[in-house]
């Protein structure tokens, strides 16, 4: 979670020194252990250090190879560093870094580096031979990326408060972006942000520059038609275990202690005893910190029984942060200010409280179960698939292991495929789904002014998908993550933490992908390879829970229960919200908590309440 900032001047002009020192000091709360520039001419780097690697401490950045003629800049975590020491005879030591491992990857490679690289990675190379800039982010888009481009500059940084440092870099509002916010259909942007003009570099993807010209490379693509074929169950169990424990290895390598968040969820819960039987043979006797949000009003919500079946195991260092009082407004305006853009997440007041108690506890490294629903998959839409390939003794027995897995009823199982096949027909029927589909929320004249009126929402784009194999490829490669990520990395950057997300190791991730969806869905229990992967590392009530708790509830409650935002925002004078929405049904619905009118869900009201209360919080032109 280092940050790094940088300057390419393509008219030729010289670099102001101060300037680039400018935009690194903007981002010092992410480095705090050392800070330092490089300028020559039109081109400058620069970076912020935060130690998370043993490795880190002896790291220098931005780094001059003069013999090679390469500047770097990074912030990365390079997991494959034992194959790379060989491919590019440099001894993996501790006193060389995760960057120097990248630089020689492009002497040697040039601009195909990145496909060599495994880890969490977001970097840029001066190659002052070619006089061009090379940058890439990691195949996930764990690392952020923003930039600036125009024909006669480039600015780049780990944040994008540290671009308008920059003269002619506006602050201007992407009034496009608000649009999708609000119509809840913005989890397919991999690009744009909230201001105009202002880019992140989508994951797995490389931007190359020169005085004359850019280019923007995708590097990395899921195959969607990759298989892996084995014996048995416990052939496919061996090998995800084999892959899944050296992902979370990887993401062992640290300064300090190691801390996880910790749910009492299959995929939390994995992470955290897999990490800790790699303690317990590696004889390491440090404990893990583990952190978990408990409810005492809401037990609903509340997962300590799970969460004391890991923890119980031995080896954890608990910390529980009581989640009942916690308002989803609670500091919005000091979150805003870091965050930069409006998330949509109703949980960013439990984070942050929690991040606090992490930072105390002197833990800088958190690893997380982020993806594993996604990655491991749910096998979504495979009973739909049986039924319309008319494979109908599987589909019979599907619906009964699932009804004994989930103490469901069978028929309900079956109705729920059924009214999903014919949903998405109606899908697939173009004219009957816009005479049917109507946003009654949003403002009309504003969505068709930016001509997003007719943009699919998220829902409706996967219900256009009916077999299991494609439903995972959208969810694995379409989806877009990095916005997850970048949210995360930035409610982490004022308390120099670092996450790391086991699920999304490239090499889980294809190996996920390319098994038969019979072993995603088996006997009932979705996400099958990982339940018996885990046998005997995982407490058994926890490897075979169906169930999961829902931690929205509180926050839901102590949302709706604020009585004043709703009165700001309609008696606003500068009408900031009018343009976008319709206040009057808006404020209906916040008065009677959606009960009169289901279109406007919770979601809709918090992205509408954020988007006020950031516009209010920016300078930006409208």
């Amino acid at each position: 979670m280092s940050a790094m900032t940088g300057i390419f001047y393509r008219d030729g002009r010289k670099v102001d020194p101060e300037l680039i020192k400018k935009m690194n000091d903007r981002l010092s709360h992410r480095g705090p252990d050392g800070s330092a520039v490089w300028v020559d001419g039109s081109v400058a780097l620069g970076h912020q250090m935060l130690w998370t690697t043993p490795e880190s401490l002896h790291e220098k950045l931005p780094f001059h190879d003069e013999k090679a003629g390469l500047v770097i800049t990074a912030d990365a975590r390079i997991d494959n560093r034992n194959e790379l020491s060989e491919e590019l005879d440099i001894e993996d030591k501790e006193d060389v870094s995760d960057s120097y491992f990248i630089l020689k990857a492009y002497e040697k490679w040039g601009e195909e580096c990145p496909e060599y690289l495994l880890g969490d990675f977001a970097f840029a190379i001066w190659d002052e031979n070619e006089e061009k800039l090379f940058c890439a982010r990691d195949h996930m888009g764990v690392k952020p990326f923003y930039y600036y481009l125009d024909e006669e500059m480039f600015v780049f940084g780990t944040e994008i408060k540290a671009l308008f440092c920059v003269p002619n870099v506006l602050c201007e509002l992407n009034e496009k972006r608000i649009a999708l916010f609000l119509m809840i259909n913005d989890f397919f942007e991999k690009e744009s942000t909230f201001y105009e003009n202002v880019k992140s570099l989508t994951a797995a993807h490389s931007l190359k520059l020169t005085k004359n010209g850019s280019r923007i490379k995708r590097y990395w693509k899921l195959d969607p038609e990759s298989q892996i074929v084995m014996g048995s169950d416990e052939d496919y169990a061996s090998a995800f275990l084999e892959i899944f424990t050296e992902a979370v290895r990887c993401r062992l390598r640290r300064h300090g202690p190691v801390g996880v968040m910790l749910s009492g969820g299959l995929d939390s819960s994995s992470v955290t005893c897999t990490a800790r039987k790699i303690f317990n043979e590696n004889e390491c006797l440090d404990k893990i910190h583990s952190f978990s949000y408990i409810f005492d009003d809401f037990p609903e919500s509340d997962e300590r029984y799970f969460i004391k079946k890991v923890v119980d195991s031995g080896g954890i260092e608990p910390h529980f942060i009581k989640c009942d009082e916690i308002n989803p407004l609670e500091k919005i305006n000091a979150m805003l200010g870091y965050q930069e853009q409006p998330l949509s997440s109703f949980q960013i007041a439990l984070v942050h409280n929690s991040r606090k108690i992490v930072r105390d506890n002197n833990v800088r490294i958190l690893l997380t179960g982020e993806g594993g629903d996604q990655i491991v998959s749910h096998a979504e839409k495979y009973l739909e698939e049986l039924l319309v390939t008319f494979q109908w003794i599987k589909l019979r027995n599907n619906i009964k292991d699932i009804s004994k897995a989930r103490n469901m009823h069978k028929y309900k199982i079956f109705i729920g495929a059924v009214f999903n096949v014919i949903r998405y027909y109606l899908i697939k029927w173009p004219r009957l789904y816009h005479f049917l589909k109507k946003d009654v929320n949003v403002n009309k004249d504003f969505l068709m002014r930016l001509k997003a009126n007719k943009s699919r929402s998220l829902k409706d784009k996967r219900r256009a998908i009916i077999t299991s194999k494609k439903f995972h490829y959208q969810d694995i490669d379409t989806i877009s993550h990095q916005l997850t990520f970048e949210t995360i990395d930035q409610g982490n950057s004022i308390f120099f933490i670092e996450m790391r997300h086991p699920f999304y190791d490239k090499r889980v991730v294809e190996f996920c992908y390319a098994i038969p969806t019979e072993m995603k869905i088996k006997l009932g229990f979705s996400r099958y390879i990982l339940r018996i992967a885990m046998d005997n590392i995982l407490p058994e009530q926890i490897q075979w829970r169906t169930t999961k708790a829902n931690i929205a509830g509180a926050s839901v409650k102590n949302f709706l229960s604020e009585k004043n935002i709703l009165d700001q925002i309609i008696n606003d004078e500068n009408n900031l919200i009018r343009k976008y929405v319709y206040l009057d049904k808006l404020k209906k619905a916040f008065k009677n908590k959606r009960e009169s009118n289901p279109s406007i869900t919770i979601l809709f009201l918090w992205r509408v309440v954020l988007i006020y209360l950031w516009s209010l919080s920016k300078n930006v032109n409208k």
